[in-house]
Order: C-alpha cells, then sequence, then structure tokens
C-alpha cells in the first residue's frame, strides 16, 4: 500500500472509511452511538459536498459545552473502546483539517495545528490498535477506494453508500 501516492482527499475519504468499519463495534443501543453516528455522518457529509465547514467539525470534536466526542474516549474504561473513540476524533479533526485547509483558514483551532497529510498513518496504526479492524482489511479499503475513483480524487464523486456497501462485504469475508 503506498499511501503516499494518494491524494489529500482520498486520504480524508480513507479515514472516514475505515473509521465506519472500526465504528461497527460500537452497540446502537450505547447513549454515545448517536453521537458517533453525526460525527461520521458530517465528516461524508464534507466529502460529498463540502457545506460542512471546518469549524463545524472542529466543534463534534470540542465545543463550549464540553460535549464533544473527545470526552468519550478520556471516560472508557475498555481500552478498545477508548482507542475506538479517540480514532473518531483523529479522523473529525483530520477532515476538519483538510476543511481548514480548503477554506484557506489562517489560523486553525490548537488541537488541529498539528495535523497534517501525513496524519492518515497515525490513524490507521490507531484503528489497528482497536483490534476491530486489521492491516488486511485496510489495504482491501484503499484498494475499493482506488477502485471507486481511478482519478485519485474524490471532490466531485463521493457515494457514501456504495463505498460503505463495499466495504462492508469486502472486509466480512
Amino acid at each position: 500500500m503506498e499511501l503516499e501516492k494518494l491524494s489529500v482527499d482520498v486520504k480524508v475519504l480513507l479515514a472516514i472509511t475505515i473509521s465506519e468499519k472500526v465504528f461497527m463495534a460500537i452497540d446502537k443501543s450505547d447513549e454515545r452511538y448517536l453521537d458517533g453516528r453525526e460525527a461520521l455522518d458530517k465528516c461524508w457529509k464534507w466529502c460529498e459536498d463540502r457545506s460542512i465547514s471546518g469549524d463545524d467539525l472542529y466543534e463534534i470534536i470540542d465545543n463550549a459545552e464540553c460535549v464533544g466526542i473527545s470526552e468519550f474516549a478520556e471516560a472508557e474504561e475498555d481500552l478498545s473502546i477508548a482507542r475506538l473513540w479517540s480514532l473518531l476524533v483523529d479522523t473529525v479533526a483530520y477532515t476538519a483539517w483538510m476543511a481548514y485547509e480548503e477554506e484557506k483558514t489562517i489560523y486553525l483551532p490548537q488541537m488541529i495545528e498539528g495535523i497534517s497529510e501525513e496524519s492518515i498513518f497515525v490513524i490507521i496504526e490507531s484503528a489497528i490498535k482497536t483490534g476491530f479492524i486489521t492491516q488486511r482489511e485496510i489495504d482491501e479499503v484503499v484498494d475499493l477506494l482506488l477502485l471507486e475513483d481511478g482519478q485519485n480524487s474524490i471532490s466531485k464523486s463521493v457515494n457514501k453508500e456504495s463505498i460503505l456497501n463495499q466495504i462492508i462485504h469486502t472486509t466480512k469475508e
């Protein structure tokens, strides 16, 4: 897998898709599930039509009410689930960073300042550490995303449902 050759757009989509696969481990009856689902949906929305701003995405992680998804990782006792929530935070931060880049934002929130294109490697490593996805599955996700978009750019046609259906079916085999 040669991630260096992927465009930043595809790397963001890769992060979101990996997080989707890992997020499947959260029980839908978990009171935090809806917040995690909303976080991923907003990341997808940004990929699909750029109608979500960097600030909108950042608000999911850290907000004035101190109820962002970053709080879930800190309060979780199960290490795998805590890592899952940290992965979601990293994914939303990565997506927000890309949104801020496109918005040409000069001053980023402190939590986003350390994000760069190479943060995808941290996201992949974090995903594997959750125990809910393997390197082989991540390699399959990369292959599927490249098949989905042969031009190595997602900005024109992201089809969330198509990608997720392929990922779910491929990684279950």
